[in-house]
């Protein structure tokens, strides 16, 4: 048998999946060798540099770039664990024991505890006694001549300068009164003072300038245009009464401090529909996102003043209590 018969019979005895198989092989090697693909995948080069389509460009790799992306990655998890800190703690520190219920506190013994704690009913004075002998007679004179309590003044100042006369605001306001410059500068001119400054001017000229507020707001009644007054001293004229015109449109007593104040918040710039609604347009006297301030600065004072009548009491709270007596009979 000659060589070449040989072979043919050699090829005849190959299974067919396996002769199958050598041809898929050889056909794969066939394409990647002549198409742009093998090409570029065994590196091959074409001869006509021309015909070669260049690949979409990317950005460059930058080492610095992808470790800053994996790093803020590992960052924001570990931040998460951190926020979720409470819950690994729980994981950590949970005790089935704790999940039973003691009842070893009774009514009482919360009663007990509750008859322990002693308030103090008198706040610290400060330096309301040492204000007191240097100014106390320019404070109640001026104060007899406004028909002003004394003891208000003397909240007034707790809350605006701490009694310290030479106390400046972020804002500029100066003295017992913390009164600013422009104001300043009026009740000068209307009180004939050479300044503002000095402890006895600036106290002739804030408790002017209260009284005035006090007179504005009289038609509030007796409680209330002293809350007014204070309101307007701290936030200005404008916003009270911007506040004031918006419990009026609802149809509310504009004229209770205690309705107004919730109304203060209102004139945010958040509620510029309501605004254009009232005024087709913002707050006569502007938006007031710092309604927080005369609000809570109100209260104080009027705690400030309760509390300062108790520790100076003077004679005329006797007639008072007893008018009051008398119309609670009536």
């Amino acid at each position: 048998m000659s060589s070449k018969a040989s072979a043919i019979q050699f090829f005849t005895k190959i299974p067919k999946f396996i002769f199958f198989l050598m041809f898929l092989v050889a056909l794969v090697v066939i394409v990647l060798k002549f198409s742009s693909i093998g090409a570029s995948l065994l590196g091959f080069k074409s001869s006509d540099p021309e015909s070669v389509i260049p690949p979409v460009q990317t950005d460059p790799f930058s080492p610095a770039n992808y470790f800053d992306k994996t790093s803020y990655r590992n960052f924001k998890v570990i931040e998460n664990m951190a926020y979720n800190w409470q819950t690994i703690f729980d994981v950590f520190s949970f005790n089935p024991e704790n999940m039973k219920l003691r009842y070893s506190l009774s009514t009482n013994s919360l009663e007990n505890i509750s008859n322990n704690v002693k308030q103090s009913e008198e706040i610290y004075k400060g330096s309301a006694d040492e204000v007191l002998s240097e100014y106390g007679d320019v404070i109640k004179d001026e104060c007899k001549y406004y028909k002003i309590d004394w003891r208000l003044i003397l909240a007034i100042m707790r809350q605006e300068s701490a009694f310290i006369p030479d106390a400046v605001s972020h804002a500029g306001a100066f003295g017992f009164m913390q009164i600013m410059p422009r104001t300043g500068s009026v009740l000068e001119q209307a009180l004939n003072l050479d300044e503002h400054h000095s402890p006895v001017n600036n106290l002739k000229a804030g408790i002017y300038y209260y009284a005035l507020l006090v007179g504005r707001y009289n038609d509030c009644g007796d409680t209330n245009k002293f809350k007014f007054a204070l309101a307007a001293y701290n936030a200005g004229t404008g916003h009270v009464e911007d506040a004031m015109s918006i419990a009026y449109y609802f149809h509310k007593d504009y004229l209770d401090w205690d309705v107004v104040k919730e109304d203060l918040k209102l004139l945010s710039s958040s509620d510029d529909s309501l605004h254009r609604v009232i005024w087709n347009s913002h707050p006569p006297n502007g938006n007031f996102s710092n309604w927080k301030e005369p609000y809570n600065y109100v209260e104080n004072i009027m705690y400030f003043w309760e509390q300062y009548r108790k520790i100076y009491p003077i004679p005329e709270d006797k007639l008072v209590r007893t008018e009051k007596k008398k119309r609670k009979k009536k």
